[in-house]
Parts: structure tokens; C-alpha cells; sequence
């Protein structure tokens, strides 16, 4: 019996041992834990709550860093400029604490100023990325006027786009249901979703565009149903805005008395030519 109580005592005092060494093991994992946690919190700050605190931080560490050494930092733009270069990790070395008190506060603020400064970063170029993604996938606003609105992308669309950007100075507002903006360029806005819904066409402005040209939808076939969805589309622009031209593009000529309640400035039958007399009749 004596003998088995040995090895049972022995696994006891092992068991022990190990259950002592966790929490020294796991004092590091803890705080690299607490410090990604602060770190996630931050990024899902507010971008104006985040401005506010980061310019509270310098604020603060640039006056507190003058009451600890006024001799080392003799004037604001000084400890400005100390605390800057500190949580951009730079250090030119220029300006340093040299008292313990200021140099416990200097590692206090590599670690919250270079996380701080490091989201903030982070925000403002994802900002940037957003912004160019939603202008390619046409979901900003267009907030110019006196431009010329195409409704449904085209070849003939196309061709009518380029030619009007050729004086240097018109606008252009492309509505289609494209997935991205077919054309780059720095006059040429793309605004994505449907021509006849009201929220559309005030992302297009229209109600301040000069001209409005709706094209004929070349991915139909049936020209009866072509015209249908072109009157459609003008109904809508003229209960959306009444006073702005309109020029649209009909298949069959048999189906202009189809137009003859809407509103419609101008009637172009589809022919080879139709976008150089849609360009000449806007300008």
C-alpha cells in the first residue's frame, strides 16, 4: 500500500507544479489579448470620435510631456513635435526625455500612439479604397449641374459619350444597370440601378442636368418591346423633372403617336448616325 501511495503522490506534486507555471505562461498571451481586444475596439470607432481622440492624445501628451520636462521641451511646438515623431515611430533623436518619469510616459505612448496613429492610418486609406469602389459600382450621388444625363449603355451610347467629351468641358452622367463604370474618365460619372425609379434619378441629378438622351435598348430585340421600356423611361424622367429636354431614340417610326402624352423635346429614329444627331441636339 505504501508503495503505490508514492507514485500517487509523486503525479499529485507534478500536477501542482504545472498548475502553478500557467499563470506566468499565460501573463504574456493575456496582455497581447487585452491589447488586440483595445485594438478592435478602436477600429470600430466612429471615424469622427477617432479624429477627436487621436488629436486629444497629442494634445494631452504634448502638455503633459512639458510639465514633466520643461528643459527638454522649452516650448509647445517642441513636445509637438517630439510626441508626433514618437507615434509615427520616426525618432529623429533631436528631442528625448531623460527623467524616468518622462521616459515611463514615452513607453506608455509607443504603445497607445503607435496603435492609435496605426488606425487612424488604416481608416483613412480604406476611406480612400471605399470611395473609389463606390464610384466605380456608381453608388455616389452626382452633385454637378447643367450636365447631360445618357440613360442605358450602349455602342451608340458610347460613341455619343466620347464625342461630347471632346469640347473639354461637358459632364456627362451615365445611368445603367452595369455592375461597374464602362468608361473612365474624369467628366464621366456612372450611377447605377433603375433609370425609372425616382432615387435614381435624383443620384443623377437630373432635375439640374441640361439635357437628358434616352437611348434604345440594344440588348432587346423585339422593337415593340424596345419602345415600350424607352416610353416608359421618358414618363418617369417627366414626372421626376418636366422642365429638363428630353431626346429619345424610337425604333419604329410607327411608334411615335405612342409619345404623344409625354413630354419630349426631341425624336430621333434609330439609324446609323443616331448618336451624332443625339450629340448635335444636346449641344
Amino acid at each position: 500500500m505504501g508503495e503505490l501511495l508514492v507514485p500517487y503522490r509523486l503525479i499529485i506534486g507534478f500536477r501542482v507544479a504545472n498548475l502553478s507555471r500557467i499563470p506566468e505562461k499565460q501573463k504574456g498571451v493575456n496582455e497581447m489579448h487585452i491589447f488586440r481586444r483595445l485594438i478592435t475596439k478602436i477600429t470600430k470607432l466612429n471615424n469622427v470620435y477617432l479624429l477627436v481622440g487621436t488629436v486629444l492624445i497629442v494634445s494631452l501628451s504634448m502638455f503633459i510631456m512639458r510639465k514633466i520636462e520643461p528643459e527638454t521641451f522649452p516650448t509647445a511646438f517642441d513636445s509637438l513635435w517630439w510626441v508626433m515623431t514618437t507615434m509615427a515611430t520616426v525618432g529623429y533623436g533631436d528631442f528625448y526625455p531623460v527623467t524616468v518619469l518622462g521616459r515611463s510616459f514615452a513607453m506608455v505612448l509607443y504603445i497607445l500612439g503607435i496603435g492609435v496613429l496605426g488606425v487612424v492610418i488604416g481608416k483613412l486609406v480604406d476611406s480612400f479604397g471605399n470611395f473609389r469602389r463606390m464610384k466605380e459600382e456608381g453608388r455616389l450621388k452626382y452633385k454637378g449641374q447643367n450636365h447631360i444625363t445618357i440613360i442605358g449603355w450602349s455602342k451608340k451610347a458610347e460613341y455619343a459619350i466620347k464625342e461630347l467629351l471632346k469640347d473639354g468641358k461637358t459632364h456627362i452622367v451615365l445611368i445603367d444597370r452595369l455592375e461597374k463604370q464602362p468608361l473612365v474618365h474624369d467628366r464621366f460619372h456612372f450611377v447605377s440601378g433603375d433609370a425609372a425609379a425616382s432615387e435614381t434619378m435624383e443620384a443623377a441629378n437630373i432635375k439640374k442636368a441640361k439635357s437628358v438622351i434616352i437611348f434604345a435598348d440594344d440588348k432587346i430585340d423585339d422593337p415593340l418591346l424596345v419602345d415600350g421600356k424607352t416610353l416608359l423611361l421618358t414618363a418617369s424622367v417627366e414626372q421626376y423633372a418636366p422642365k429638363v429636354k428630353t431626346i429619345i431614340e424610337v425604333i419604329k417610326e410607327e411608334h411615335l403617336r405612342s409619345f404623344a402624352h409625354v413630354k419630349v423635346d426631341e425624336y430621333i429614329l434609330s439609324n446609323e448616325v443616331v448618336s451624332k444627331i443625339a450629340v448635335g441636339h444636346t449641344l
